[in-house]
């Protein structure tokens, strides 16, 4: 027998019997729910009464009880009377048994055969005709059975595959990639799995490995990447001799260790392999070694189409289906305890958990283990999955310690110092090879290139964002994980620091320690420095913004130092001065609330620094120390650019505030009604944005609407709620624009209430059906919601 019924549980036997009855009968069938079925498990979908099946999973129950169950049965099948009648039993039965059994029920059934036993399901899916039922269920797999087969088989370092597929077999949940991986083996000679660590890759790579010895009778020729030449060795001259072979990290346990001659090895056995129509490859690695392994070896090479010689699946790609499938088969094989299971169904706290962006199957498998289990108690079970999750640092910890070099390492340091979203290549590139590639270091010669494309898909991400090549970290774990790592290894951030490109790096890692000393002593390091004549560097992706950092230098060294030390730098700062004036007038750099923005090709980006100050305080200090706003003569399209550069109503009216005395000075009465028509244009834009974009709730309560219940129909008012929103929204406005000169003000739009009474019309009726006010605030969208609700069924029948 080479499946384990045991493992089987009530609801997979009937999609098991489900599956085998409707291949046999050619007929589309279907699972009747649990409950009062009266005598259904299984039957036709045109009336339910042609077809009919029961199951019985009972497994260790005595013949004498099952004989007295199916008597029962028996008053239930004599009232549906359907034209077949098939009985499903996950038990071996004696040849007398059966004959009992059928004379029970031989009104109903054509002959003893629809009498389906333990074996003779096993005989049925054990057919290579029948794979693609025993395709869906392979943690069947009989561990007894898988060892006759590889210990008739040529197989290498065979107890290690053994011990682990047994292991998993329980455990495992084929996905889409495991499916479309199978289909690719059988038409396709080699077939690569990858994907990053944690996401079953692993454990789908061996679970192939022995269906296809198991269903296939292929011979297995297996190798964990270390000795290829046994792979060679064990394979057969006969291209019609039917082989699988394995290779599990074929281009390196830890990092890629290929040499020449190793790859030449391995290219001669995927050309033994492709010759050969009845052999299969599955070869298995990590997306980082990969990259590497591509760079070396050039596998398209000699083939007649340019391609490489293997299709590719990648594992990571789960659906929160299948993601929640994983989590009940494990909950399911580890025997959580009821109080934890009812804990995870409590308010539906498994959608949390599976559709967490960290979610992986080694995450649930470690929060499923017993030692994890036991670490807490039921109430808290929930809490710590979450917490596990959020700080994943346990996915990335053995890749980043054992299986990636120094190198690469510095690499992801440099990423995450500049960001835990997406940084331009470029800029990534220009920050690396400052770290690695300083003049006299060992990593002189290191190609940041090719450690890119090592990392690619596997621990970063490169994408393309406005036509730009970005690069970010391919799981927020990762940021996690390096950010963990970091605070463990004070003098790594000094070297970040110390060898920093870019302001990004030095402010993240100044501010990431909670030890204020530190943070301060950077400071004071950073400032030194400038006083001293080194210009600081500016952000990354945001040309021209060393002329707001040196300027915010020189405002920070004053209230640090008490005054500008020597007579020596005054020339230099009155041009770091004049510099942040002239990027202000050309609208290179604008001012937001607390911060800068910084113009760039794609737009403004935005940065707040967490020591510098924000750029409008440094234009007030430099406009004190050295005068700058004099620059500004008043012209029109300087003033345009300033507010286009800038954010926000209450911004742009401090700035106007600053400059509009100045060119009440300069200019003739034309030239300040056309400035005044700049002013406005720009700032009542900022009106009726905030108008446009209030929101009505935001104005009223519940209990303000629940004053004119009777009174829906009265126009008066709808009115008195309309102005009372328009009043609200007028007072922050006034608010936002307290600084701005009086000859400004007047010429400010209102807000217009009419522009709130219909809506305001509409959201009275919706409170007049309690249901309509719901359907408008739907918690998902109506795709996720159908999902959830296949996912609230598996949980049910938890």
């Amino acid at each position: 027998m080479y499946y384990n019924f045991f493992a089987l549980q009530d609801d997979e036997f009937e999609e098991l019997a489900r599956d085998i009855l409707s291949q046999e009968t050619d007929q589309e069938l279907r699972i009747f729910g649990k409950g009062a079925d009266q005598g259904i498990d299984i039957a036709d979908c045109t009336d339910g009464r042609t077809v009919v099946a029961q199951c019985k999973n009972y497994i260790d129950t005595p013949y004498p009880k099952l004989i007295r169950v199916l008597g029962k049965e028996k008053e239930k099948v004599q009232k549906l009377n359907p034209k077949e009648y098939y009985l499903f039993i996950n038990k071996d039965l004696s040849p007398k048994n059966i004959t009992s059994i059928y004379e029970l029920f031989h009104d109903w059934m054509a002959s003893e055969k629809n009498i389906y036993t333990r074996s003779d399901c096993d005989a049925y899916i054990s057919k290579s005709e029948n794979q693609n039922i025993s395709n869906k269920y392979p943690h069947l797999l009989n561990p007894n059975s898988l060892h006759a087969l590889i210990n008739s088989s040529t197989i290498i370092d065979n107890q290690d595959l053994l011990a682990s597929s047994e292991d998993l077999s329980d455990l495992f949940v084929p996905t889409e990639q495991y499916r479309q991986a199978m289909a690719l083996l059988e038409n396709n000679q080699i077939v690569l799995i990858s994907g990053a660590p944690g996401t079953g890759k692993t454990i789908s790579s061996k679970m192939l490995a022995t269906q296809f010895m198991l269903y296939g009778h292929y011979s297995l020729c297996y190798s964990d990447g270390e000795d290829l030449h046994h792979i060679k060795d064990a394979l057969s001259p006969l291209p019609e001799q039917k082989e699988f072979i394995f290779i599990d990290d074929v281009f390196g346990q830890h990092y890629h260790d290929m040499n020449s001659s190793k790859e030449n090895l391995l290219k001669q056995i995927i050309r033994r392999v492709n010759n050969s129509p009845n052999k299969r490859m599955l070869i298995n690695t990590r997306m980082t070694i990969l990259q590497e392994a591509r760079q070396r070896c050039n596998f398209a090479d000699g083939s007649s189409n340019g391609k490489e010689p293997f299709v590719m699946v990648d594992m990571s790609q789960i659906t929160p289906l299948e993601k929640a499938e994983i989590f009940i088969r494990h909950l399911k094989c580890r025997d959580i305890d009821k109080n934890y299971i009812d804990a995870i169904k409590n308010k539906r706290a498994y959608l949390d958990i599976v559709r967490h962006p960290n979610y992986t199957p080694r995450i649930i498998d470690r929060c499923t283990q017993e030692k994890y289990v036991h670490e807490t108690g039921a109430d808290k079970y929930v809490p710590h999955i979450l917490h596990t999750l959020n700080h994943a640092d346990a996915i990335w910890d053995d890749e980043f310690k054992q299986r990636l070099s120094e190198p690469d390492r510095i690499l992801l340091y440099t990423l995450y110092s500049l960001t835990s979203y997406s940084v331009s290549e470029n800029a990534l590139r220009q920050a690396a090879n400052t770290r690695l590639n300083p003049s006299g270091t060992s990593y002189e010669s290191v190609s940041i290139k090719d450690i890119l494309q090592r990392l690619n898909e596997s621990m970063i991400a490169i994408t393309y964002k406005s036509n730009t090549r970005t690069v970010r970290a391919i799981n927020p774990s990762v940021n996690d994980f390096l950010r963990s790592y970091l605070q463990q290894t004070p003098e790594e951030c000094d070297k970040i620091i110390a060898h920093a490109a870019f302001m990004d790096q030095i402010e993240r890692f100044s501010a990431y320690t909670d030890d204020r000393a530190y943070r301060d002593e950077k400071i004071i390091q950073l400032l030194d420095s400038f006083v001293s004549g080194k210009d600081a560097p500016g952000y990354a992706d945001s040309s021209g913004s060393a002329a707001y950092v040196n300027a915010a230098l020189l405002v920070l060294a004053k209230e640090k130092r008490k005054c500008i030390i020597g007579e020596m730098e005054k020339h230099r700062f009155s041009k770091i001065a004049k510099d942040f004036m002239d990027a202000v007038l050309r609208g290179n750099i604008g001012f937001s609330d607390s911060g800068v923005r910084f113009k760039s090709s794609t737009g403004y980006s935005q940065k707040t620094s967490s020591f510098l100050p924000g750029s409008l305080k440094v234009l007030q200090n430099l406009n004190d120390d050295y005068a700058i706003l004099n620059q500004w003569h008043g012209e029109k399209e300087n003033i345009k650019n300033i507010l286009y550069a800038s954010e926000g109503l209450e911004v742009k009216s401090q700035l106007c505030s600053m400059l509009y005395p100045r060119a009440l000075t300069l200019l003739d009465q034309h030239h300040i009604n056309a400035l005044n028509d700049a002013i406005i244009e720009d700032l009542n834009a900022e009106i009726a944005f905030i108008q446009e974009s209030a929101e009505i709730s935001d104005y009223y309560s519940n209990s303000d609407v629940g004053q004119y219940d009777s009174l829906y129909s009265d126009d008066d008012d709808v009115w008195r709620i309309t102005n009372k929103i328009a009043d609200a929204v007028q007072q922050e406005i006034d608010d936002q624009v307290s600084s701005l000169p009086d000859e400004l003000y007047s010429l400010l739009d209102t807000v217009d209430a009419s522009y709130y009474e219909e809506s305001v019309a509409e959201e009275l009726a919706r409170y007049e059906d309690a249901d309509a006010m719901n359907a408008c605030f739907p918690a998902y969208s109506y795709t996720n919601s159908v999902i959830d609700s296949q996912i609230d069924e598996l949980f049910k029948n938890l």
